[in-house]
């Protein structure tokens, strides 16, 4: 599988090159010293932080605080990820006991959550207060760190130090691999009050520093408000993939619209010409579209939902579709972007796996839907024939010297072509039924052509003779008396409409005789008429692909410069980027035609059984 690294963490040596690289102290006592009071200092801001209560007055001093603690751990900022230099700060801070770990985590996102409005003047408020002897110097230290813009709320400041605080320890820095993150433990055991992680005392004991108000429903809410907000992601990432109460909940609620619409709106906006394209982000929503498409009842609960229509989505008018629908739409588009322009086998690997684990739950598919799918399989059966006819005729010189035409890029064109098979094949033979998937029987009649040059391909012909098989049974009843057409006639597409009245890819007339064209509704009646006669086993079996979303066993190495990256750019605060070695130059810079050549040796992982696995981004 792939590792769980970005594309910004690949080359950090790039930048470390005109860096200023923190030197290594001596051991020795001096090095004690600074150990002792980078803890003093780090521990009093953290229980500041956790139990300073908050007001108009304290607001300024919640900020100064948090704005502190993002200081002390931007050590990090300057040396990489492996490099074995002593950041006391930074090593205070990760290092704090459980109870204040448990205690500063609900705090933050508790502030998250409640989203406390700025006052109207809190320097006046406070410099008449007794805070004013805190106030003047923490102004003064601040002005030598923060920009001028933008402005940066409490709620944006205590979600950035909650990201730094969760990052996963660097192995340099923390060695023992018995060592946890407990800001990190306390996130995923974060819930409702009368729901703790674990039992007994101890879980007691969490619930007690927790606070009794805290809500699984709230913090849904307010992740699915502030989506698609790039810190936002992380946190959901986060959730999702540690903490079971919030995923459970997240799964079982009525309305996936609310978290689903606001990450597909800011995928297909991300594949706009005209947008700048931050490949960290591309990542971090795949891995949530993946995990969410894990659960079988949250996929068809996203199918039931309907929305009259996508204004957002430009390519097309879409009326009346599902949020399943909208989902197979969005991925698939973004595979057929990623093939044209970014060639990612990361991003190509993660839509395919998401839609294989969508496919057995497929019901009442839009026709627009349904066409991407079959349109999908055209992509990549023709590139698949193009690049094996290019190996057929390349010299042995040819072979050895292109990277286009070596057996790993053959291998990965078979691998998501059959995927994309298996989609077609799972959800033909769904539970559902073709009686409620007619759009998708209507699409493979009317593209029948494009399967049929790899149907006795070896590595294909089982999973193309289903296909064919469905052809067969709901083609049988629309053969006509008229001439042979001998290739598929353009379709005639009303603009504000999916409805059409195609002629049919085969000899087909209508019943009627008017001109030998089938209006859709004579076609899809005609799929009813015989889905009752049609049985699931007339296919051969094909297992489910599922995919699951394992992090890989180096998350820092992603994690560590992307929530820097976003910090540095959104906290308000400025650090010298002459100095600044953890962060690779960075690849939002860089025009989306340059993207390919800098994203190259991704893992692909095979869906040898159903236990497979896609694999995390890139390093």
């Amino acid at each position: 599988g792939g590792r769980d690294g970005a594309a910004a963490a690949q080359a950090p040596g790039s930048a470390s090159a005109a860096a200023e690289p923190v030197q290594a102290r001596p051991p020795g006592g001096s090095e004690d010293t600074e150990a002792a009071v980078a803890r003093l200092i780090v521990e009093a801001l953290l229980g500041a932080a956790a139990s300073c209560r908050l007001d108009d007055v304290s607001y300024a001093l919640h900020m100064e605080v948090l704005a502190a603690l993002t200081v002390c751990l931007s050590a990090q900022l300057f040396s990489e990820l492996s490099a074995s230099v002593p950041l006391p700060t930074v090593t205070a801070a990760l290092g704090a006991p459980p109870p204040l770990a448990e205690a500063l985590v609900a705090r933050l996102l508790k502030l998250y959550i409640d989203q406390p409005p700025r006052p109207a003047n809190p320097e006046g408020r406070l410099l008449g207060s007794i805070g004013s002897m805190l106030w003047l110097p923490l102004q003064v230290i601040a002005s030598f760190f923060r920009a001028q813009e933008p402005p940066v709320e409490l709620a944006d400041r205590s979600l950035q130090v909650l990201l730094l605080l969760t990052q996963h320890l660097p192995p340099a820095l923390f060695p023992d691999p018995m060592l946890s993150n407990h800001f990190l433990a306390a996130l995923r055991c974060v819930g409702d009050a009368d729901s703790a992680c674990g039992s007994g005392a101890e879980a007691e004991e969490g619930r007690a520093r927790q606070g009794a108000g805290f809500s699984v429903r709230r913090l849904h809410d307010a992740l699915c408000a502030r989506l698609p907000e790039e810190a936002t992601l992380v946190l959901l990432y986060l959730l999702l993939h540690g903490n079971r109460e919030l995923l459970d909940h997240a799964l079982s609620r009525s309305d996936p619209d609310a978290l689903l619409l606001p990450l597909l709106r800011t995928l297909a906006g991300m594949l706009s010409p005209a947008c700048r394209l931050r490949t960290s982000r591309v990542y971090m929503l795949l891995i949530i579209l993946l995990m969410l498409s894990q659960d079988g009842g949250f996929v068809s609960t996203a199918h039931a939902v309907m929305l009259p229509t996508v204004p957002w989505f430009k390519e097309r008018l879409l009326h009346d579709i599902s949020v399943g629908s909208l989902l197979v739409v969005v991925l698939v588009r973004t595979t057929q972007y990623n093939l044209s322009r970014l060639q990612d086998l990361y991003v190509q690997t993660n839509c395919l796996a998401a839609l294989a684990n969508m496919a057995p739950c497929f019901k009442r598919i839009h026709p627009y839907a349904a066409r991407s799918l079959v349109t999908l399989y055209d992509v990549l059966a023709r590139r698949f024939q193009k690049l094996e006819a290019r190996r057929a005729h390349a010299s042995p010189v040819e072979l050895a010297d292109s990277e286009e035409l070596s057996d790993e890029a053959l291998g990965s064109a078979a691998d998501f072509l059959r995927m994309a098979l298996e989609v077609l094949n799972v959800a033909l033979a769904a539970q559902a039924g073709l009686q409620q998937n007619e759009h998708l029987v209507y699409a493979i009649l009317e593209r029948q052509r494009v399967f049929a040059p790899l149907r006795g391909h070896e590595l294909f012909w089982d999973l193309i003779e289903n296909v064919f098989r469905v052809i067969d049974h709901f083609g049988a009843g629309l053969s006509g008396q008229g001439p042979a057409s001998t290739k598929e006639s353009p379709l005639q597409l009303d603009k504000d409409s999916d409805r059409r009245t195609p002629p049919l890819p085969t000899t087909a007339r209508s019943s009627s005789g008017s001109d030998g064209v089938w209006s859709v509704d004579l076609v899809l009646a005609h799929i009813g008429e015989a889905s009752r006669s049609w049985k699931a086993d007339s296919l051969e079996h094909v297992p489910d692909p599922r995919f699951t979303y394992e992090q890989e066993s180096a998350p820092e190495e992603f994690f560590t410069p992307y929530i820097w990256s976003l910090v540095r750019d959104r906290s308000g605060l400025v650090w010298d980027p002459l100095r600044v070695v953890l962060l690779a130059e960075e690849l939002d810079d860089e025009p989306a035609d340059a993207l390919p050549a800098l994203l190259q040796g991704v893992d692909v992982v095979e869906d040898v059984d159903e236990h497979a696995t896609a694999p995390g981004p890139p390093a």
